[in-house]
């Protein structure tokens, strides 16, 4: 394949692209493991700012109800900058609760919303129409931030590097105040969470996508701006007013990134021009989308059944196609355009539209 050839890259992934996998640790070297080790006292660190676990004595806690916790440790993609075109990837630790061995695991309240595509779509034509900057933001550690509504008491089992900085006793566990990664319910305790904060800064849910929130005027003539949230992403434009109730919102749940015009909202590579027209493609999130890896015996008995594994790596592998086919019609420029509404021509750089 050519990738000079736009029409063709939608259709295969890159396998020269670093997968975001999971890293073992006995296969990084000395340096690396410092650096993990670093990114598990930043994640510890987290854990314990946000109040999400105290030190309790384990016989309070029943102990079917105390779940056991893992690292998840992987190398997470940096974003190219003018100054840093080809950045190195970033150390990232994840400490996740086994969610699934939770006993009430099937009565648990657990489908959480994101925002959907028509609603993404009049965030970008509003921001087109009124040209307002687009932006995007993201909550850090957002899933340590949801309260716990369930009214009893649940534990975990701390990995070896949280027990020495909290300096747990053989006899004591961690009990979960708030949700954390790993717990089935974290989605729809957070969204729960983040929607409370949006209506209090006096945010109105839309009637047709609990992920999408307008802030009407006060004469009730018109909105100051719009927003959408997806898990802990979050798209938006407005005015000034808008900006300032956005920033009430950072100061209760501090961000990790603010973009304005030009960044990558789940997968799509967001521009908006000079006249406030917006378009993006999902170049770079179907080049990094992982190839199927076939053994060379495999490949010689292509008669041979298709296993359960192999049909699992083949539907995930669809699936990544189709949220690029669903979300950009693949094109021969893989890109949608969303025009303003104003007398301004766009200039000779622009594409033509391409969907909406």
């Amino acid at each position: 394949m050519r990738k000079d050839l736009p029409a063709q890259i939608a259709f295969l992934a890159s396998a020269a692209k670093r997968q975001r996998a999971e890293v073992k640790e006995r296969n990084l070297s000395a340096a690396e493991l410092r650096l993990f080790h670093a990114a598990k006292q930043k994640e510890i660190n987290s854990w314990l700012s946000t109040e999400t676990v105290r030190k309790i004595a384990r016989n309070r806690i029943p102990e079917e109800q105390i779940l056991r916790s893992r690292w998840v440790l992987t190398w997470k993609p940096v974003e190219p900058t003018t100054a840093d075109p080809n950045p190195a990837p970033k150390p990232k630790a994840r400490l996740v609760i086994l969610g699934y061995e939770d006993p009430q695991l099937e009565m648990l309240a657990r489908d959480s919303p994101t925002i959907g595509k028509d609603s993404r779509t009049l965030i970008f034509q509003y921001a087109a129409s009124t040209k307002q900057k687009i932006r995007s933001f993201d909550i850090q550690t957002a899933f340590l931030r949801g309260s716990r509504q369930d009214g009893r008491i649940l534990g975990m089992e701390p990995p070896e590097e949280m027990r020495n900085l909290m300096n747990l006793q053989p006899w004591e566990c961690c009990e979960l105040l708030k949700s954390a990664y790993g717990l089935v319910n974290a989605p729809l305790l957070w969204y729960e969470e983040l929607k409370t904060a949006l209506l209090n800064l006096n945010f109105v849910m839309s009637p047709l996508d609990p992920c999408l929130f307008v802030l009407p005027k006060a004469s009730g003539q018109g909105i100051h701006g719009v927003v959408g949230i997806h898990v802990d992403d979050g798209l938006g434009a407005g005015d000034q007013m808008f900006d300032t109730a956005i920033a009430k919102l950072e100061q209760k749940y501090p961000f990790g990134s603010k973009k304005e015009t030009e960044f990558i909202f789940t997968g799509m590579h967001v521009v908006q021009q000079w006249d406030g027209s917006i378009e993006f493609h999902q170049t770079q999130y179907v080049e990094d989308i992982p190839s199927i890896d076939i053994s060379r015996e495999r490949r010689l008995s292509p008669e041979t059944p298709v296993t359960e594994a192999e049909r699992q790596a083949l539907r995930g592998l669809v699936g990544s196609i189709q949220y690029a086919a669903t979300h950009v019609q693949i094109c021969q420029q893989s890109s949608v355009y969303y025009k303003p509404k104003s007398t301004v021509q766009p200039s000779k750089n622009y594409m033509k539209p391409t969907a909406f």
